[in-house]
């Protein structure tokens, strides 16, 4: 009985979620619909949140890693299937890089740029990172792109200071990475995700967007990831 109640609750619990997604990217349309001021969010969707009311619809900015985040690149032949290749020069020579991308990152974009600013922070080369963005980012759904030397050293470790991007608005962007010392100025502001190098059974990016897609009601989403990591 109690396994059989377990199992009704979880039920019960992945069903509201999908009600609560849905609802979600139903306010969303609707925005683009109507101007600012006549938006009026609901006063409660649940309990836990804390929800954006009468506010502008604004672009929120998702910051994203690109190795081990979005793709997964080697100068050696990969034991999976690679999806493409390109060429870097190193020294003086010039290296082919296999690059395989993670499974679903095409969807993760595009779901993405529908309601957030898209932004890629990498600690990559510029001449590599730029070649394989080019690459994953066909529709051009990224908006601006910052390289290594945009990267603060600290401790001998590339560090990502996100004020580069939004300024002082840091409730308003979170940033995806699979290090998180990349983000260490800004913690709080960090949503983790698995390294990825060769599972392309892989589905986190998937997962990954339908919690960035209910982040964007929150006033303040770092209160978001506080709830994440609470979980």
């Amino acid at each position: 009985m109690a396994s059989e109640k377990n199992i009704e609750n979880k039920h019960q619990k992945n069903l509201f979620m999908s009600i609560f997604t849905f609802h979600c990217r139903l306010l969303r349309c609707v925005s683009r619909c109507f101007t600012a001021t006549s938006l009026s969010y609901p006063s409660t969707i649940h309990d836990d949140y804390t929800k954006l009311e009468n506010q502008p619809h604004t672009k929120r900015t998702i910051i994203l890693d690109l190795d081990e985040t979005l793709v997964h690149s080697t100068t050696q032949i990969p034991g999976v299937r690679y999806d493409f290749m390109v060429m870097v020069k190193m020294e003086s020579e010039i290296m082919p890089i296999f690059v395989v991308k993670r499974p679903g990152v095409t969807e993760f974009l595009e779901r993405l740029g529908e309601s957030f600013e898209v932004v890629v922070f990498t600690a990559g080369l510029e001449d590599y990172a730029s070649q394989v963005l080019d690459k994953i980012d066909q529709n051009g759904v990224i908006s601006q792109r910052l390289y290594r030397d945009s990267c603060r050293e600290v401790n001998g470790r590339y560090v990502k200071d996100l004020s580069m991007v939004v300024g002082e608005d840091l409730a308003s962007a979170l940033i995806v990475d699979d290090n998180p010392s990349s983000y260490s100025l800004q913690p709080e502001n960090g949503v983790p995700i698995k390294a990825f190098v060769d599972d392309l059974k892989d589905q986190e990016l998937m997962k990954l967007v339908e919690f960035l897609e209910i982040c964007y009601v929150y006033e303040d989403m770092r209160d978001a990831v506080q709830d994440l990591l609470a979980n």
